[in-house]
């Protein structure tokens, strides 16, 4: 039975007729062993071969055909039996099961594995394949003859579907272009341009024929899954066998060859789509940079170049390790030191940048600096807003997310603005710097309205190092984030920090922007409240309601101090404190109304939160109240 199968000149495909011609000149036969191997037996004895080219082109192509014919109605022994042919499709994979790609392929039978040669013989003798009953199901050349009949019906449907499109295109488009043309007679019908509604070589009817064959699909698979889940009752196995005899494969033909057509089209509108969304990007943040430069320019006196910004951390680290210097005690120097390690990388991760070249580790080089810079400014109120930050930051505080309970030990001990910065340059004096400290401490009073308990008041407002200059590595990337928005999508960790960071110094360095160093100067300095409000950026809302209660009494405490110890006293500033006093009223205003539509809302916050939001607007206007008073007089 299965010579038909294995032997090729049985196989009715231009190759089985060509090894039929070819046994006439080389005396051989050509097929597969049992197992699928490739063998050239010789023809036996009393094979009809013949004399010349002619005869053996003519009797190798006549030997074919009747093979053909034989093996469908039957030899003489077995009239009307035959043991049927394999079809096109059967053949084509057999005389490729040969090959050595084709022989290296298992198949799965029963408990066992098969070559791919033998799953291809069981297919033709009906051994792999069952029906209902029990019987054996051929997938021989009636089958594919089925198939391909059921193919050419199901096709009819799939023609008809590209018909109607077509027709519908032609005539949508004809009457377009009778409109756009204003024809009114037949004899006007030659000014039509025939290229616009002939349905060929269009972008819209191959889009159009993308769209109705996904549809088609689409439909008939849904509807092959009714008809799969109706006549398999439950039966996972009939379901599917049921599905895939239902589903149009002439449909999913068509859809592919759609989408290959229109791959083109959709490629350039993906990029099109792209290049527009890319430039609404630029776009927006053009106008986020114009505005983040207006708000740099108009709070100027709240911010520090990068230089300054350098210089700032300079000091904050030679300030720790002084205190680790004058700390007596071994393990709780080493502690110190150990956070002063971190500290360090955390600045360099966050703002990208080198420790060696970024941190002046001299004082006497930190004050050359510190005179080089004030050299080339007229305004040198940024030593004084440098000396508030230093004043205020706290080392030792938690640095990652994993709590430290060895930290609440550590204090620093050692006063390093009395006994060395001021002693190291003549731009502001000891007394200056108690008094920056004094004023801090009464506005801190003043804010959190504990007056008669300025110190304590004092004292927590700066128990959250995240709202101290030092700190900003903890707060202002969260702000710088806040600002940035979609800018740094994306990303996460160090690397957002960093982008975001950059974001908002206008840029990286290469580009002329400020870059990290400029971002976070921006931040610091009570800038982070009054710079944002009504800025169209983002709303101080979404600062404020993010931060702490203590950022937010610390942000007040260092605008009220700088602008009545500094901008008025010191240097008679008044415009300073009445920008100062401009933005935190913007702030509070939009703190309120937040406060208000919250209370007001179906959905109720978060209790705690709301809590947070009218105790940190409570700071807000007093620190308001106090800037009008301070202008005022």
């Amino acid at each position: 039975m299965q010579h038909h199968l294995r032997d090729y000149a049985h196989h009715p495909t231009l190759l089985g007729l060509f090894f039929s011609i070819l046994a006439q000149f080389t005396g051989i036969g050509y097929g597969t062993d049992t197992a699928g191997n490739f063998i050239k037996p010789p023809l036996p004895a009393d094979a009809l071969v013949g004399k010349n080219v002619p005869e053996k082109i003519a009797i190798g192509t006549f030997n074919w055909l009747f093979h053909l014919i034989s093996d469908i109605d039957g030899s003489h022994a077995n009239a009307g039996k035959g043991t049927g042919i394999p079809g096109p499709i059967l053949s084509m994979l057999k005389e490729l099961s040969s090959t050595p790609f084709f022989q290296n392929i298992k198949v799965n039978y029963k408990d066992s594995e098969i070559s791919f040669s033998q799953w291809l013989s069981k297919l033709f003798n009906g051994t792999y394949f069952k029906d209902s009953d029990g019987k054996p199901v051929r997938f021989d050349f009636r089958t594919e003859m089925g198939l391909a009949t059921q193919i050419v019906e199901e096709s009819l449907f799939v023609l008809a579907n590209e018909v109607i499109v077509r027709v519908f295109y032609t005539v949508s488009r004809l009457a377009s272009e009778i409109r756009s043309k204003s024809i009114s007679s037949l004899r006007e019908l030659e000014r039509i341009d025939p290229k616009g509604f002939i349905p060929i070589k269009s972008r819209a009817l191959t889009r159009m024929c993308t769209v109705s064959s996904g549809t088609f699909v689409a439909v008939n698979s849904v509807g092959s899954v009714i008809k799969a889940g109706i006549a398999s009752r439950g039966n996972a196995g009939m379901f599917a066998k049921s599905f895939f005899l239902n589903v149009s494969y002439p449909g999913i033909g068509r859809f592919a060859i759609a989408c290959f057509f229109d791959a083109k089209y959709i490629k350039e509108d993906v990029t099109t789509a792209y290049k527009r969304a890319m430039k609404e990007h630029e776009e927006q943040k053009r106008k986020r940079e114009d505005e983040l430069q207006r708000l740099s320019a108009k709070y100027k006196f709240l911010t520090l170049s990068p230089a300054q910004t350098r210089l700032l951390y300079s000091f904050e680290f030679m300030m720790v390790a002084y205190d680790i210097l004058n700390t007596k005690k071994k393990e709780v120097a080493k502690a110190k030191a150990e956070w002063l390690s971190s500290w360090e990388a955390s600045v360099c991760e966050s703002l990208s940048v080198n420790s060696e070249e970024f941190f002046v580790r001299s004082g006497r080089q930190a004050f050359e600096l510190m005179k080089e810079i004030s050299g080339n400014v007229k305004d040198r109120s940024w030593i004084d807003l440098m000396v508030l930050e230093l004043s205020q930051f706290k080392p030792y505080f938690q640095l990652g997310e994993e709590r430290d309970k060895s930290l609440k030990k550590l204090k620093m001990k050692a006063d390093y603005l009395s006994d060395v910065f001021c002693k190291g340059q003549d731009y502001i004096a000891e007394k200056d710097v108690k008094s920056i400290r004094k004023a801090y401490s009464s506005a801190a009073g003043t804010v959190t309205g504990s007056r008669k308990r300025t110190a304590a008041a004092a004292a927590a407002t700066v128990a959250a190092p995240a709202a101290t200059a030092g700190g900003a590595l903890a707060f202002a990337p969260q702000i710088a984030v806040l600002i940035t928005g979609n800018a740094v999508a994306g990303l996460s960790g160090a690397a957002l920090t960093s982008a975001s960071l950059a974001f908002i110094g206008g840029g990286s360095l290469a580009v002329g922007g400020l870059g990290m160093a400029g971002g976070t100067a921006i931040l610091t300095g009570g800038g982070a409240l009054i710079g944002l409000a009504g800025s169209g950026v983002t709303t101080a809302v979404s600062v404020v309601v993010q931060a702490s209660e203590a950022f937010v009494q610390s942000e007040c405490s260092k605008l009220l101090a700088f602008c009545t110890e500094v901008a008025i006293r010191k240097y008679g500033r008044y415009d300073i404190a009445e920008l100062v006093h401009e933005g935190i009223a913007n702030c509070a205003t939009e703190l309120k109304s937040e406060i208000e539509a919250l209370s007001k809302a179906e959905k109720k916050p978060n209790g705690k939160l709301l809590s947070q939001m009218k105790k940190n607007l409570k700071c807000m206007e007093r620190c308001e109240k106090a800037l009008l008073k301070a202008v005022k007089k």
